[in-house]
């Protein structure tokens, strides 16, 4: 049996605006895209709708 080997590559470079942030205005900022989320998961949901 043919086994796969994964590797995590935990390099990231983070902002320094992002680093800078308050933990509030972390929060405001997550709050924000995880709304933007739902809203293009509504219309995405909506369209596959229409089409079927």
């Amino acid at each position: 049996m043919d086994e796969k080997k994964y590797f995590i590559d935990d390099r990231v470079i983070i902002p320094e605006e992002i680093k800078n942030m308050t933990k509030e205005q972390l929060e405001a900022e997550i709050a924000k895209f995880e709304a933007e989320i739902a809203i293009r998961k509504n219309l995405l949901d909506q369209r596959k709708k229409e089409t079927a």
